[in-house]
């Protein structure tokens, strides 16, 4: 009787992309984004700034209850957490610019050759920015002007956020909650675009969400709501967006060089750097190996052909879908 062997990569590869074709996913998707028209780009993140608002305003609605923040704080941040998500899922899926997520999208694409740093900063502006706006738009004329926190109870919920974000935690804690915040974030965006269903885009990408805000973490295009609200209504004292968006940048960039190291391998960071060793005939080269000159080409061509991937990308599509 025959037995079947499944191959536990080719299983893996029907429910989605494997680390390293993830991270050459994110290099086009951060490259297609990076190059794209600024107007583009910052109506992109203008709708992304609006769906997180949306999300962050359906929040404290959800949560504004006196009695179980009292008694059960950890259950209202359960609930926070299980509604925020949707938002995440909404700009992922939609391919809205959030601001959190392209740091480490693009920044890959940066790091890979693939996005000139120019492009990159100008990105990354766009989309603060362009959040900046989307949020702002959705607390003023929707939330604020329409009267969505007229009630005392949300009012009072609104402002105790805003309060609790920038208020009672030092400069340190915020800036640190930033960090654990966007690389959560970041592994939620990983974990979408790994994910080749939405299905699986929406639960890879809703725990890690879930974490962060059940944690009470810091995010930055979050915050723009938060914080914007709580001066409409009158909160005191509330101000800062620095510490979040320094922390926010400083994950972002960590995420991606992990994520690249996980695309190029090791053995390829060996390979460049044997290149620029044996590509001058110097003392260095003899100093290093104690080897003789003429013994560096064959060890560069052997630690380049086995820095080369073993397979292909064929699988990504040719036209990315984001």
């Amino acid at each position: 009787m025959a037995v079947t062997h499944v191959h536990v990569d080719n299983m893996a590869n029907m429910a989605g992309y494997t680390p390293k074709e993830t991270a050459e996913l994110m290099s086009r998707i951060g490259a297609q984004r990076g190059r794209a028209r600024p107007d583009k780009i910052f109506f992109s993140a203008f709708m992304a700034g609006c769906l997180v608002s949306f999300t962050s305003a359906s929040a404290v609605i959800a949560t504004a209850s006196p009695w179980f923040q009292e008694n059960a704080p950890g259950l209202i941040r359960m609930i926070s957490g299980l509604i925020f998500p949707s938002g995440i899922v909404m700009i992922l899926i939609s391919g809205s610019e959030l601001f959190t997520g392209s740091n480490m999208i693009t920044g890959i694409s940066w790091m890979h050759g693939r996005l000139p740093l120019k492009n990159l900063l100008l990105h990354w502006f766009l989309c603060f920015w362009g959040n900046m706006a989307g949020a702002l738009f959705v607390m003023a004329i929707i939330v604020g002007y329409g009267g969505v926190f007229d009630n005392e109870v949300f009012k009072k919920q609104a402002i105790a956020n805003a309060q609790a974000k920038q208020i009672h935690p030092q400069w340190h804690q915020i800036f640190l909650r930033a960090i654990g915040c966007n690389w959560l974030v970041c592994l939620s965006c990983y974990l979408g675009l790994q994910a080749k269903d939405v299905t699986s885009k929406v639960a890879g990408m809703w725990w890690p969400i879930f974490a962060f805000v059940t944690m009470g973490l810091e995010h930055v295009v979050a915050n723009m709501f938060f914080i914007p609200i709580g001066i409409f209504l009158g909160a005191p004292g509330v101000s800062a967006l620095f510490p979040p968006l320094s922390g926010t940048c400083l994950v972002a960039v960590s995420f991606a060089v992990s994520s690249t190291t996980t695309c190029i391998s090791w053995e390829r960071i060996l390979s460049l750097l044997m290149v620029s060793i044996t590509s001058s005939r110097s003392v260095l080269w003899r100093r290093v190996t104690c080897l003789p000159s003429a013994a560096a080409p064959l060890l560069r061509t052997a630690v380049e052909r086995a820095a080369t991937p073993a397979g292909s990308f064929s699988a990504l599509p040719k036209h990315l879908p984001l």
